[in-house]
Formats: structure tokens, sequence, C-alpha cells
């Protein structure tokens, strides 16, 4: 089993990234979210 650390951040990202997709209405948007989660993702380590 993952550190529980390392599972919530994950969980937490992935909730993000659910919640931007319901938000986003345009290309422009959605490329700016991908590179906002994978610096969350590096940062975070996952």
């Amino acid at each position: 089993m993952p550190d529980a650390g390392m599972f919530a951040a994950a969980d937490q990202i992935t909730v993000a990234v659910h919640d931007l997709a319901l938000v986003l209405t345009d290309e422009g948007q959605i490329e700016e979210a991908v590179g906002l989660v994978a610096e969350a993702q590096r940062r975070a380590g996952v």
C-alpha cells in the first residue's frame, strides 16, 4: 500500500482534474489545466 501522504496527494489531484473538466469551456483552458496538473503532479512526486 502506498504511503498515505502520496495517496492523499494523488486523490486530490484526481478530484481537481475532475472539477476542472466540468467547468472548462475551450481548448486553451484545457491546455492550461493540463499544464497545471502536470506541474502539481511533479511537485507532489506523483
